[in-house]
């Protein structure tokens, strides 16, 4: 989302300037080089309290690196003047304390923050050093005030995206009519356990369904499910594909996308990506997914960890094919012409134009 937005706001004109940070692989100021982005590297990390031996390392590590990295932004902001900063984490947030200015900074919210005392405070707190919050669907508003930061802070900006169908050719789809896939990092929050249970219930209706999975995992987490779908008779099934880069290499092979969260999703760009793929989504009410889906029209959305109710809406799917191209074809125009880039990089323009300076260049931290 940090390249959408960049790209998109450079081809509205402005000048757009990242600041990374050097604790990770590189691969994101590789992305900027190529496309021509301009950026700076700084020992950018965290100060953590939770006492687990990585969190304490790299906070050590953040601490010995302090003094310089506080420096080096210093000189990027005396160099660059910029008229607005957009921050992407709250840890960064800390760190870069002194320098935080309420008529410049932006922090661009991607989590659902918990209703918890000691984030009402940490966020009491921040507001008074920011300009407000850019959060990314109404699920994250609406955790913000829950722990007290005031409406007047927080502007909801629906993150959209340029369209990845460009090139793809219906004609090349895989898929067989009853291939249901999931994407996105393995793991219990995202309910693949409560998938396998519900595909347990289906394949009687359909012998020929298959259940893909897609995206990086945890050996022991994907060792138990692995166990789950053969104590069901249906690990001959499931084909476990890792993670592919290449979006349109995963949906050519799906006819149904589930997402079947058990955590507030913030947003739910597997459910967007997958709808400008003309696929039909069946999701759980967590978080942003209900703003991306219309229940019964673009897809449907369920009770979460309540398998029985993600069994039904697949098998209403896999049973129609008429039902799949009229639901996939409306997803597609809901996410064409809500969330385009375009329209994204039109929401952050009239955000910016309020603290607007001609020829200042915006600079934004990412992770």
């Amino acid at each position: 989302m940090a390249l959408e937005l960049g790209q998109g706001l450079h081809v509205a004109g402005m000048r757009i300037i990242y600041v990374t940070s050097r604790w990770s692989n590189g691969a994101f100021s590789k992305r900027l080089d190529d496309l021509g982005l301009p950026h700076y590297q700084i020992r950018l990390g965290f100060i953590s309290a939770t006492l687990t031996f990585d969190c304490m390392r790299m906070t050590a590590d953040q601490l010995m690196h302090l003094p310089k990295m506080l420096f080096n932004y210093w000189r990027i902001l005396t160099r660059e003047r910029p008229s607005s900063i957009i921050h992407t984490n709250w840890h960064h947030l800390l760190v870069l304390w002194p320098f935080l200015r309420p008529h410049r900074d932006i922090f661009w919210l991607h989590e659902v923050i918990p209703d918890k005392p000691r984030y009402a405070r940490l966020f009491r707190i921040l507001t008074r050093r920011l300009r407000c919050y850019v959060v990314v669907s109404q699920a994250v508003s609406d955790s913000l005030s829950r722990i007290g930061v005031p409406a007047s802070q927080i502007r909801v900006i629906h993150n959209g995206i340029s369209d990845p169908t460009a090139g793809f050719n219906t004609e090349d789809r895989g898929s067989t009519g009853s291939d249901i896939g999931i994407v996105g990092q393995v793991g219990a929050w995202k309910g693949h356990e409560d998938l396998i249970e519900a595909f347990a219930m289906t394949v009687g209706h359909h012998p020929s369904a298959r259940l893909h999975i897609f995206g990086d995992h945890d050996r022991e987490y994907t060792r138990e499910l692995v166990e789950l779908a053969e104590s069901r008779s249906i690990a001959e099934r499931i084909i476990w594909h890792g993670y592919v880069s290449d979006r349109s290499k995963i949906y050519r092979d799906i006819d149904i996308c589930v997402v079947p969260s058990r955590f507030e999703e913030p947003f739910g760009l597997t459910a967007l990506e997958a709808s400008f793929f003309g696929i039909p989504v069946v999701a759980t009410r967590k978080g942003g997914l209900s703003e991306i889906i219309i229940d019964g029209t673009t897809g449907y959305l369920v009770a979460p960890q309540v398998p029985a109710q993600l069994a039904e809406r697949i098998d209403q799917l896999l049973e129609s094919s008429n039902l799949r191209k009229l639901m996939g074809a409306a997803a597609r125009m809901r996410a064409t012409q809500q969330f385009s880039r375009e329209r994204f990089t039109d929401d952050f323009c009239r955000l910016l134009s309020t603290i607007h300076q001609p020829e200042v260049p915006r600079l934004r931290t990412a992770r």
